[in-house]
């Protein structure tokens, strides 16, 4: 009779693991994707994406930015649905519905000549 060892071994242990791992992960909902952006005081620029219902695209500017909004598009009607034109730099949108949708970003005012840094991103990931 041949004994047979059915231990597994390290490599199987290890590839049984990260088998494990990346199935948790794709299981999970995306992280927040940031929008790296670089607008001067007065410019605006557009950034698209899919969002489910009630998800939320935030934004935020570095320190010489002193207002920063958000204008959410239908991307198919291009009817405005949602807006934060409020005199701060950390504006939001709320998705009404899930779809394609665009984000128009302005920078009424950036104190620097050069600019200001913003950055977009959202609850899912778009």
């Amino acid at each position: 009779m041949e004994y047979i060892d059915d231990s597994l071994s390290p490599t199987v242990l290890i590839t049984t693991a990260l088998a494990v791992a990346t199935a948790a992960l794709a299981a999970t909902p995306a992280q927040a994707q940031d929008r790296s952006l670089w607008l001067y005081s007065g410019e605006s620029t557009s950034v698209e994406g899919y969002l489910g219902y009630g998800e939320t695209v935030y934004g935020s500017c570095d320190e010489d930015c002193m207002d920063m909004d958000l204008y959410l598009y239908d991307a198919f009607t291009g009817e405005l649905v949602y807006e934060d034109s409020a005199i701060d730099s950390t504006p939001f949108v709320v998705a009404p519905w899930e779809g394609d949708f665009v984000i128009e970003v302005t920078m009424p005012n950036c104190a620097h000549p050069e600019g200001c840094a913003a950055w977009v991103s959202s609850d899912h990931g778009f």
